[in-house]
């Protein structure tokens, strides 16, 4: 689905203290075939500064509604709707705002019956990433897997939230059986007590994984 071969630009955070806090509601219609050019072109596009350019342009789309304005980073969340279906996608999407993410929830109308239904849209300078949000409370790693999983069928990228206190060692155990012969995933975003980590499938896969979360 990702035709950039952008999550390997470097990036300064690979784990990330991050917190939380709440604002507004709003609903707008939004013009599709617009607001879908706009999107293929910031893939399409090859230089940077022109891509930066487009993707300036998707975040400022008139349509768009912002739900969440990070103080600490001056980044947003914006949507279609602010009456988002899940509590949990407005918490993960401010704290991805509150380190440093603009996030932009695909409208639901951009997507036909035989398209992977990705959850949001991260940018960041000149990159654009389709993403799928997942939320696990469960303290089993095979849930935590099975979410993985799930996820990558959506979208190459994932954003893990874990909800529980689920002990490190059977994080880590879910997280590589997630990875596990998945063709599909490239990355892992895992928000864990409060920090966000960013997990690329040969490091979930490498001794490294014991070393990065802790």
């Amino acid at each position: 689905m990702m035709k950039d071969k952008q999550q390997g630009d470097k990036v300064d955070e690979s784990v990330i203290k991050i917190g939380y806090e709440q604002k507004k509601e709003a609903l707008f219609l939004i013009d599709i075939v617009g607001f879908v050019a706009l999107v293929t072109s910031c893939y399409d596009i090859v230089d940077r500064k022109l891509k930066e350019g487009r993707i300036k342009q998707l975040k400022a789309w008139p349509d768009l509604v912002e739900i969440y304005h990070s103080k600490q980073s001056g980044r947003s969340v914006l949507c279609e709707s602010s009456n988002l279906e899940h509590l949990h996608e407005q918490r993960t999407t401010e704290l991805l705002a509150d380190v440093g993410y603009d996030v932009i929830f695909a409208p639901k109308g951009m997507f036909s019956r035989q398209e992977k239904k990705f959850d949001v849209f991260l940018l960041k300078s000149h990159i654009i990433l389709k993403v799928d949000l997942k939320a696990v409370s469960s303290k089993n790693p095979l849930t935590i897997a099975k979410r993985i999983k799930e996820g990558s069928d959506q979208a190459p990228f994932i954003v893990l939230h874990i909800c529980s206190d689920i002990e490190r060692m059977a994080l880590i155990d879910g997280l590589r059986s997630g990875v596990y012969k998945n063709k599909l995933i490239r990355e892992i975003m895992l928000i864990y007590k409060k920090k966000l980590y960013r997990l690329p499938k040969n490091l979930v896969e490498s001794r490294g994984i014991f070393d990065i979360i802790k």
